[in-house]
């Protein structure tokens, strides 16, 4: 077993990150204890302009994961709040695209968040942090990256 995915099982176990729920919840819920429901359609979902000048990071190394612009809303929110089986909380965003991100491991729809799509990790491209997790579906697909282990940073420009 590869550094990297000795790593990424010891963190996500022990749940880094992440604050703990109550033991007793053993599903991937929404805080509101409602399941997550299905997403808006894709072609539905609509970009949060108004964050255009700012760049995502890693806050651990400062690693360009993606754009402000990259916001979306999934079932009508940008934010969502979940919890995984082991009963740790996620504060995640969704975001069209993180080229920053390395996704790694097998597609699975088990306990999934978002109904119709299975997970993977994803991973810094820079540092190898567990930032979240790449939503796939047939045709589309999201990022949901854990807040509180992203930074932001706004854009310098050289015409100012």
């Amino acid at each position: 077993m590869s550094v990297a995915a000795r790593w990424l099982r010891v963190s996500i176990s022990s749940g880094v990150g992440a604050t703990h729920a109550s033991p007793s919840v053993r599903s991937r819920r929404d805080l509101t204890g409602d399941a997550c429901v299905a997403p808006t359609p894709i072609d539905d979902r609509s970009t949060i302009a108004e964050f255009s000048d700012r760049l995502i990071l890693c806050l651990g190394c400062r690693y360009r994961i993606t754009s402000e612009q990259q916001r979306i809303r999934i079932d009508g929110q940008h934010e969502h709040h979940c919890i995984n089986p082991a009963g740790y909380r996620f504060h995640i965003g969704c975001f069209r695209d993180a080229p920053g991100c390395v996704v790694w491991g097998a597609p699975t729809a088990e306990d999934t968040w978002f109904r119709g799509f299975a997970w993977r990790y994803a991973l810094c491209g820079g540092c190898s942090a567990h930032l979240g997790w790449r939503f796939e579906a047939i045709e589309s697909g999201f990022f949901g990256l854990v807040l509180n282990r992203l930074v932001t940073q706004e854009i310098e420009r050289l015409d100012s």
